[in-house]
């Protein structure tokens, strides 16, 4: 090739060259400088991402609208999967878990161990099944041994996660915890693990300061549930977020995974209602997250607002005067043999409007705090007085005298006894003697005899031998199926789960479980003994058919549903007749003048408490025998001349049942103080403010 040819094309490639670099460096120039801002700005904007705005959760109110159940915005830590995965889990975890116990923040952790060495499960198998239930679910998972120990559960779950062997027993145990809460709730790329719910200010603070080492840990904003009153946390209910095993049924709801739901009383139960729809929303980002712009918005619908049928100064009544009788029975019954009482523990009391189901009250001791319940729940399952047991539905006791009405109502309409009908009783029952003898209370108490009484006066006093005697004539088999007629040995069908249906003593029962039913046995089951066992719900509602003249209604707490946005009505509860019982008007009104004269008659069991009381009392005492102590109960209602409210208590193992007649005062007094004052002035469902 010719030496200036060669020459010429080098020259052509370098200033080709030359000319390529400055044409791509203009336009880099013109770009980055020229052009810089605006394209910065545009670049700025092409992220966008929909997010999902949460629906505030309805509120729930008692009958005059005040709120019992709100919202309030609070912080939550929670765990975003993807930069979570590539760190050192173990350490992020300890390290966030040991913020929040110095900050005093619970962080979630259900798994059924003790806190501390030497560890155990907290559950009690026939107490807190579902717990019990959930541990097995999760060593079936795995492939465990059913029959693993707490320790051993824990070492487990360290080795399943690649917990170093060299970390004490507290810390295996705390991120055992963690792994397990873990387990039970849906966690991956676009569903964060929530590990610490309201959280505090100070805590969220140091969580941002310490972001380097906390990877995949952040902060959001959530709607948490505010608990206006401390009263009625059997009723209320909580709210919580979706484990894993209950996720495929949500969905089909249109839940999503993240989703939080009522899991017990009210909150459960009224769910549908209760929930919101959700929102969306469109924004624009820059590559760092800044939100730069909203594109669109489809706007949260808020849950309805659920009222209940509670009237919340009764149901504090009621609960305040539980917290005082039961330790005041403790103390004389500790002094005073004779009234017994020394072993009182739990109680529950039930309050109903008699002319339509309303539940105006219902109350159980010992309660809890649903603001706390995470904080507490251990030491809650380990109480041996079981708070979290709601007695008023799920406690079942022998009736004791409470059974009486059944007995005198059966006797008279089926023509054993009339009104008139005179029983010379004398303290002991000789009829199968020598072989059975039972006595009298007042006989074996003080050697006294009633002497001749009719059933209105056998009310009064409250005397076994007549119920002993009319209870023998007409047999067990009339006895029971009065008791089935009003209601006992089946559900009320009140709304809350874990109503128990107790049982009625019959013949059939005995027999089905291949024993005889003998003679004798009905004497104790004419005074509410033997086997009928019933709750405190089936009692008040027993009372309550007794006083508007037989008609029984089903109890209920949902009164009714509103739009938070208008207050408009979106359900209303009706009053549901589940029987009419069909007595004789006269042999009812007999019954109702007996259970006045208790109360409002010298000698009557309960006239101490309301002898001067101003408004009419009708009520029944009852002593039913049981281990550690007889049971004290006593049903009322009033006024007894135009009935509006049952009421119905029971003391475990609190003595005479007249020693908590005073509780029924208690309710009466709140109930009629202001001469419905508040009624007259505020319609109910109107929120108060």
């Amino acid at each position: 090739m010719d030496q200036n040819m060669f020459h010429r094309r080098s020259v052509f490639i370098v200033i080709a060259t030359i000319l390529c670099v400055l044409v791509f460096a203009g336009r880099l120039f013109f770009l980055q400088v020229v052009k810089g801002d605006e394209y910065l700005l545009q670049s700025e904007k092409k992220l966008s991402r929909s997010i999902t705005v949460k629906a505030p959760r309805g509120e729930i109110l008692d009958r005059y609208g005040r709120p019992l159940v709100t919202n309030r915005t609070s912080f939550s830590l929670k765990i975003d999967s993807v930069p979570f995965r590539d760190t050192d889990k173990n350490a992020v975890l300890l390290s966030l878990a040991s913020i929040c116990n110095e900050h005093g923040n619970e962080y979630l952790d259900s798994l059924p161990v003790t806190k501390t060495p030497p560890f155990s499960y907290t559950y009690h198998i026939e107490e807190n099944a579902s717990a019990e239930k959930t541990v097995v679910n999760f060593l079936r998972k795995f492939d465990w041994s059913e029959s693993t120990t707490a320790e051993e559960l824990i070492n487990l779950i360290c080795e399943e996660n690649e917990v170093p062997d060299d970390l004490s027993a507290q810390d295996k145990r705390t991120l055992a915890g963690i792994y397990y809460e873990m387990e039970q709730r849906p966690f991956n790329s676009t569903t964060p693990f929530l590990f610490a719910e309201d959280v505090g200010v100070p805590l969220v603070t140091e969580v941002k300061e310490r972001s380097r080492e906390l990877v995949g840990v952040m902060v959001d904003v959530d709607s948490v549930r505010e608990y206006q009153t401390p009263y009625a946390a059997h009723v209320l209910g909580r709210v919580g977020i979706i484990y894993k095993e209950e996720y495929p049924e949500y969905r089909k709801k249109g839940y999503k995974m993240s989703d939080s739901v009522g899991k017990d009383g009210m909150e459960r139960i009224l769910e549908s209602y209760l929930r919101g729809t959700d929102g969306t929303r469109e924004i624009e980002t820059t590559a760092t997250g800044k939100v730069t712009g909203i594109l669109s918005a489809d706007n949260p619908q808020p849950g309805n607002n659920c009222v209940l049928t509670l009237d919340i100064k009764i149901q504090e009544a009621a609960e305040k005067s539980l917290a005082r009788i039961v330790p005041k029975l403790r103390a004389e019954g500790s002094t005073n043999s004779r009234w017994g009482g020394e072993n009182a523990k739990g109680a529950a009391m039930v309050v109903l409007d008699v002319r339509n189901g309303d539940t105006l009250a219902l109350a159980s001791y010992p309660t809890f705090s649903l603001a706390d319940y995470n904080k507490n729940y251990n030491n809650m399952l380990n109480d041996p007085l079981r708070p979290m047991f709601n007695r008023a539905i799920g406690g079942t006791y022998p009736p004791g005298s409470t059974f009486k009405m059944v007995t005198s109502i059966a006797g008279l309409e089926s023509g054993v006894i009339n009104k008139n009908s005179i029983i010379d009783t004398k303290g002991i029952y000789t009829y199968y003697a020598p072989s059975y003898t039972p006595q009298c209370d007042v006989y074996k108490s003080y050697g006294r005899i009633h002497g001749p009484i009719n059933v209105e006066q056998a009310l009064q006093v409250s005397c076994n031998y007549f119920y002993y005697d009319i209870g023998r004539i007409m047999g067990i088999d009339t006895l029971a199926s009065f008791a089935e007629r009003m209601g006992f040995g089946a559900k009320t069908g009140i709304e809350l789960p874990g109503e128990r249906a107790g049982q009625v003593a019959s013949r059939e029962r005995t027999e089905k479980r291949g024993d005889i039913w003998y003679p004798g046995q009905t004497l104790a089951a004419a005074i509410g003994q033997s086997e009928t066992l019933v709750s405190p719900i089936q009692l008040a509602q027993y009372t309550a058919t007794i006083a508007n003249g037989g008609t029984q209604y089903k109890p209920h707490l949902l009164k009714s549903v509103k739009n938070p946005l208008d207050n408009t009505t979106v359900y209303e509860q009706m009053a549901e007749v589940t029987a009419t019982m069909g007595f004789n008007e006269n042999n009812l009104k007999t019954i109702q003048s007996g259970m006045q004269m208790v109360a409002m008659v010298e000698g009557g069991s309960g006239y101490a408490v309301f002898k001067d009381y101003p408004v009419k009392v009708a009520a029944k005492t009852g002593s039913a025998q049981a281990p550690g102590g007889s049971h004290a109960l006593f049903v009322a209602y009033a006024p007894a001349d135009d009935p509006e409210i049952a009421v119905a208590i029971v003391v475990e193992n609190g003595g005479q049942g007249s020693r908590v007649a005073s509780c029924a005062k208690d309710i009466f007094d709140a109930y009629f103080a202001s001469d419905f004052d508040l009624e007259n002035r505020v319609g109910e469902n109107t929120i108060l403010k």
